[in-house]
């Protein structure tokens, strides 16, 4: 049995309380059913994004865009070697 796993859930209301539906698949992959107890952590949603972390790119030519896939692995593989 998994210890836990997230699970992205949207929530709805029911009358006066609140809730939300997890899929039997998660219940019967954490060895839960129904009626029994799970603790729930919930998490709520940032309306902004850190971008941060990711590269960038000084310079730069017109096919850049199309080469996105590599320059980013270029970029993560230049920044494990200045790690080292």
């Amino acid at each position: 049995m998994a210890k836990d796993t997230i699970i992205k859930a949207r929530i709805l209301k029911w009358g006066n309380s609140y809730g939300f539906r997890i899929q039997k698949a998660d219940l019967e992959r954490l060895g839960l059913r129904p009626g029994e107890e799970a603790l729930v952590r919930l998490e709520g949603r940032s309306d902004t994004v850190d971008l941060s972390g990711l590269p960038t790119f000084k310079g730069g030519m017109p096919d850049d865009s199309l080469r996105h896939d590599e320059l980013l692995g270029e970029a993560r593989h230049k920044a494990k070697k200045e790690k080292k």
